[in-house]
């Protein structure tokens, strides 16, 4: 299941308790539908749930008897839940009972929890997000401007950042950053996607850290190879060229030492002679022998 079938799955199993809560889901849903005019009401999903709760809202904001159809089909490999609305003088009943709504939903949607659930009932017929482990996004795509504009402005007195832009004829509202649609969430009442979201970033910031980590130890490695390397390639010159004893006394054990050992770094080589020498004194004579190869090389 995608994260937003997880969403609205979580918002399906929200018990909403008094009628205020029930009404401003069910408005939610409705105005926001894609099929909503007297020539057709209803909803288009693939969310079994969602279709389930769609219907439930039906049943109770229109006159007992109301001719509700609800069927599934598939299209094209994926199963359709559709719910509807079949004679036309429930659904202008349906309107109408919305339009009585309208002046005393504007106040009553100053409250959180009523908005909460409104906002739930908009999510649950228009909204989408993106796996929080991929990307961060939430979106609300709205059949028209008027009532994309209406939720950004509703939305701004909660959680301030919106944007709205349009892709294929619809007005979308959304928001990109983590910490607005973490917070959205739980003010839509799906507090464990919410979670799901701080949890996705806690992941990225471990993983992030770990290939700092590892990122920098590569380097260092390949700093030591390196450095190693062209340490040996001097020796090998001067021992081609001049000879072991050739080389003060001083400096024939640590030379050995960076032979027998060319992977090691020069905080470890000290480890591996016979005199107590610190890693500062390593480096002087590992720095004497590089000069003594490069005047070798200029004088060649």
């Amino acid at each position: 299941m995608s994260f937003t079938g997880e969403v609205k799955r979580e918002l399906c199993q929200i018990r909403l308790r008094t009628l205020n809560l029930r009404q401003a889901e069910g408005y939610g849903m409705f105005a926001f539908a894609k099929d909503y005019s007297p020539d057709r009401v209803g909803l288009n999903t693939e969310n079994a749930e969602v279709a389930e709760r769609y219907a439930y809202h039906l049943r109770a904001f229109t006159p007992r008897g109301a001719a509700i159809r609800q069927s599934k089909k598939t299209v094209r490999g994926r199963v359709l839940h559709q719910v509807s609305l079949s004679a036309e003088k429930d659904r202008r009943a349906l309107i109408n009972r919305m339009l009585r709504l309208d002046e005393g939903f504007a106040q009553t949607l100053c409250a959180q929890e009523d908005f909460s659930a409104f906002l739930a009932g908009v999510f649950l017929v228009c909204g989408n997000i993106t796996d929080p482990e991929k990307r961060y996004h939430l979106e609300f795509a709205v059949r028209e401007q008027p009532p994309a504009e209406g939720l950004s402005a509703a939305l701004e007195r909660f959680l301030p950042g919106s944007a709205m832009t349009t892709r294929r004829g619809q007005s979308i509202v959304y928001y990109k950053d983590r910490t607005q649609i973490q917070d959205l969430l739980a003010l839509m009442g799906a507090g464990r996607a919410s979670l799901a979201v701080i949890e996705a970033e806690m992941i990225k910031d471990v993983r992030n850290h770990a290939m700092r980590v590892t990122n920098c130890e590569t380097a260092n490695i390949d700093k030591t190879i390196r450095a190693a390397g062209a340490q040996i390639e001097d020796i090998q010159l001067l021992l081609s060229e001049k000879g072991l004893l050739a080389l003060p006394e001083e400096l024939r054990e640590v030379a050995l030492a960076r032979l027998e050992n060319p992977d090691m770094s020069l905080r470890e080589l000290p480890g591996c002679l016979e005199s107590p020498l610190s890693y500062s004194a390593v480096y002087r004579r590992l720095d004497k022998l590089s000069k003594m190869a490069a005047e070798l090389r200029k004088g060649g």
